[in-house]
């Protein structure tokens, strides 16, 4: 099974939202796809209470706890709301709000408490990339964000370019495999239950099925294209 997260970022609003939902509302249960969107924070309670058989993350929570912490969104908020997934390290957050893998690695580690299922987001710079250390980059990251002494649960893993998110260009398909193959292997020095990689960046209606093929990619993360119904038609 694929995993296919549709990230909604700021792009849609609540009708928007709605509507997008309802059309997954109406897919059949499928063994070849999960789909898991990823809305405007402030629509969760209402797409969740509408159509209970979908599947939501949230886009990021804090860490500042509850409490004289204004504009914060804490993590019991989400248990509270029956969220089930929530995507960290992305990297607009990263860029935006100063987060890096030391603070991912926190955020993490307080998922996995209040049994959240984290999407991990992780990927270098285009200068990174031109380099030729993409590979040791990403290495660090896992290193940092993980903890060999801990037994994971289930985790998701997306492999984001940064110089590819939005600006339509891809790796070619036998990076984005040779990556996700890389990352596969590192991550055998830790312990997990259940590990999924995704990849994301630019993906769109041209490039999903290929994508999707690749023997080492279990999924994508979609930003943009996935706030059109022709896209989200394509997993019916």
């Amino acid at each position: 099974m694929k995993y296919i997260i549709f990230n909604w970022k700021s792009y849609l609003n609540l009708k928007e939202s709605v509507k997008l939902s309802k059309i997954i509302s109406g897919f059949k249960k499928s063994k070849k796809f999960k789909i898991i969107s990823a809305p405007n924070n402030f629509f969760h309670l209402a797409l969740s209470e509408k159509f209970k058989k979908n599947l939501y993350a949230t886009q990021n929570f804090d860490l500042d706890g509850r409490g004289a912490s204004t504009g914060s969104l804490d993590i019991s908020h989400l248990i509270e709301n029956k969220i089930k997934y929530t995507i960290i390290g992305h990297s607009e957050m990263r860029s935006n709000h100063g987060e890096n893998d030391k603070i991912v690695s926190k955020k993490l580690e307080l998922s996995i408490n209040n049994k959240l299922i984290p999407i991990v987001c992780i990927g270098e710079s285009l200068n990174i990339y031109k380099s030729k250390k993409t590979k040791s980059y990403l290495r660090s990251q896992i290193n940092t964000i993980f903890k060999k002494t801990e037994k994971y649960d289930q985790i998701i893993l997306a492999y984001e370019p940064l110089w590819s998110i939005g600006t339509g260009l891809t790796p070619e398909l036998s990076e984005i495999d040779d990556i996700c193959k890389f990352l596969s292997k590192i991550l055998e020095k830790y312990t997990f239950k259940k590990i999924n990689i995704l990849y994301g960046g630019s993906v769109n209606l041209s490039n999903i099925s290929e994508i999707l093929n690749l023997q080492f990619v279990n999924g994508v993360l979609v930003g943009s294209a996935s706030t059109k119904s022709s896209f989200i038609k394509y997993f019916k």
